[in-house]
């Protein structure tokens, strides 16, 4: 998982320039000098002037509830922008990263003219990215998370945060090329060859320039090469074939892989038993 404070050197270095600044109401200056914060604002500003103020004292649940409140006021209000756009900063802030994101989302929704709205587009992502997972659990938020990458990057493909927004993308894709290895090395070891081959070669398909792809590859040959031992004897010699075929195809991949002694082993283990039982089918045919 990208790490929280990453996450918001990210955003924060980028949106400096959009950061709203408003100054804060007299009414609201003279209540928070009075220490009366807990008495309900009587405005949106004073609801977003005391967000605001908690916010940037790193108050955000308080803040949260402010924002709440100037919106509530209603969303056309000329502070409304304003305060979807902090109360969504606020919950990623705090770690709501879920609520973030939906937060970021009305924003992206509700303001299409907003000067924000790229932003905002890529502090959603960030936030969705905060959610996913290590890679030995369920990929949903990993999955959705480069959706919107995706779709940023095809909405802002020149934004400044573009760049920043592939290399995201980049470590959530290994994340789940990772989840499909360890997924057949799992069936490998059960000794499902069958199903290790699929996940092994659905990295191959999916996720090509992974750094998880020679082992991937190696896998596939290994669990091709048991399978084709433990089939019936009529099965054997095409099985074998096809793991000469992806020893071939091995190398041609990735011919400076630290895998390639192991594959040449495997390939001779595949050539020898391919060897005899053509032999063998040879000399029975005569």
């Amino acid at each position: 998982m990208p790490h929280r404070s990453t996450l918001r050197r990210l955003a924060l270095a980028s949106a400096s320039a959009f950061a709203p600044v408003l100054p804060l109401a007299a009414v609201s200056a003279v209540a928070v000098g009075c220490g009366s914060a807990a008495v309900a604002p009587n405005s949106a500003q004073e609801a977003y002037d005391r967000g605001v103020e908690a916010f940037d004292r790193g108050r955000y649940v308080r803040a949260i509830e402010h924002f709440r409140t100037a919106l509530d006021f209603g969303r056309t209000s000329p502070l409304a922008a304003d305060a979807q756009f902090y109360l969504a900063r606020a919950y990623a802030e705090d770690g709501q990263y879920l609520l973030a994101g939906n937060e970021f989302t009305r924003f992206i929704e509700f303001y299409r003219s907003d000067a924000r709205l790229q932003q905002a587009a890529y502090e959603r992502i960030l936030a969705y990215a905060a959610l996913s997972p290590d890679h030995e659990l369920d990929q949903t938020d990993t999955e959705r998370a480069i959706d919107y990458i995706r779709l940023y990057l095809s909405q802002y493909p020149e934004s400044d945060n573009a760049d920043a927004a592939r290399a995201l993308l980049d470590e959530l894709r290994e994340k789940l090329a990772l989840k499909r290895y360890d997924n057949g090395r799992l069936y490998e070891r059960r000794e499902l060859f069958e199903a290790a081959m699929v996940y092994y070669e659905s990295v191959l398909q999916e996720y090509p320039t992974s750094e998880w792809a020679d082992d991937a590859l190696i896998g596939s040959l290994r669990a091709q090469i048991a399978f084709a031992r433990a089939s019936v004897r009529d099965r054997q010699t095409e099985r074998y074939a096809e793991a000469l075929a992806k020893y071939d195809r091995f190398i041609t991949l990735f011919p400076n892989s630290p895998h390639v002694r192991e594959a040449e082993g495997l390939y001779e283990q595949a050539f020898q038993a391919h060897r005899s039982l053509t032999a063998a089918a040879s000399a029975s045919a005569e």
